[in-house]
């Protein structure tokens, strides 16, 4: 009896643990604060500053590569997470700042991997309006990224208010 005892113990530890893991790795991969972001732009910008003052190879002359600096789905899931700040919706997972320079960053990574993205074209000019200050995009583009993804809870609803957008800041970012 005493052994069943143990084993149904060390079991429910052990199941405990994985389960507080597994929590702790889906909250951090969906709580990304956008740190690759700003990772990405900046080896972009490296090797630009490289190719501008050492002899540049062909294939950096050529600007032809065989892998983008940050993958597709990233970008969307980027994108998404970004929109987060200006809609409602009835849930939200993950969240990374609408900043000047998170917007600056993905349009960098977004125009240096153009001809890598099957939706370069949206990207670029969502990006470019809200690098003009222009939101009101927001509830478009979060539903096509997550019409893409087969979404099926968490569908915007409409934008934010002022008051609204400056509460989620505050709670998410500050």
């Amino acid at each position: 009896m005493k052994k069943v005892l143990r084993t149904i113990l060390f079991s429910l530890i052990g199941l405990l643990v994985l389960g507080g893991a597994g929590y702790w790795f889906v909250q951090d991969f969906l709580e990304d604060d956008g740190g690759e972001i700003s990772k990405v732009a900046e080896k972009i910008e490296q090797r630009e500053v490289s190719a501008e003052t050492t002899e540049a190879t062909e294939e950096t002359k050529t600007g032809d590569k065989t892998d983008a600096d940050m993958d597709e789905e990233r970008v969307q899931i980027y994108l998404h997470q970004m929109t987060h700040q200006k809609i409602t919706a009835d849930k939200k997972r993950g969240a990374v700042e609408m900043s000047e320079e998170n917007i600056g960053n993905m349009l960098k990574i977004v125009k240096e991997n153009f001809d890598h993205y099957e939706h370069s074209d949206f990207y670029e000019k969502t990006l470019l309006s809200w690098q003009e200050g222009d939101f009101s995009n927001a509830v478009s583009v979060h539903n096509t990224i997550w019409n893409w993804h087969n979404g099926t809870v968490g569908r915007a609803t409409g934008l934010m208010s002022a008051e609204q957008e400056a509460e989620y800041v505050e709670k998410n970012f500050r």
